[in-house]
């Protein structure tokens, strides 16, 4: 009986390894993961509450869309500020192929009408990159 346990476990080691393998190649073969960087300040009629607010309904829509590892954050500086930019909002993707799925997706679309206002108030004053990441060794995080 023990040993039926053992080889029980160890199929479902054996499983859980391949789906998991699986599913990290297959996004590896989407391509790099992106991230999207706007540097802002806030016009004086936009909180810090009502742009999280807006990133946080356009997360749901993300999650909504198959990918609740992707998404936006938001981050304000800490001591001194160097540069003009007070703000860094940031967008997390698992490739150019999940950038577009997200962004053409019933969920984001509904959630990008509902809240354009807000986002795009900051606009005039923003710098926008997209970045692909590249590679490298050493981390494990």
């Amino acid at each position: 009986m023990l040993s039926r346990n053992f080889i029980f476990a160890g199929c479902l080691i054996s499983v859980a390894a391949f789906a998991t393998g699986f599913a990290t190649a297959s996004t590896a073969e989407e391509g790099p993961a992106i991230r999207s960087v706007h540097l802002l300040n806030l016009p004086s009629d936009v909180s810090e509450a009502d742009l999280a607010e807006v990133l946080g309904k356009l997360n749901v829509a993300v999650a909504e869309a198959g990918y609740p590892e992707a998404g936006y954050g938001l981050w304000k500086v800490t001591g001194e500020q160097s540069g003009e930019h007070a703000y860094l909002w940031e967008g997390v993707w698992p490739s150019q192929d999940g950038y577009d799925a997200i962004h053409e997706s019933e969920s984001w679309q509904a959630a990008w009408e509902a809240t354009a206002e807000v986002y795009k108030a900051p606009n005039p004053e923003h710098v926008y990159n997209r970045y692909v990441e590249i590679p490298v060794g050493g981390k494990d995080y």
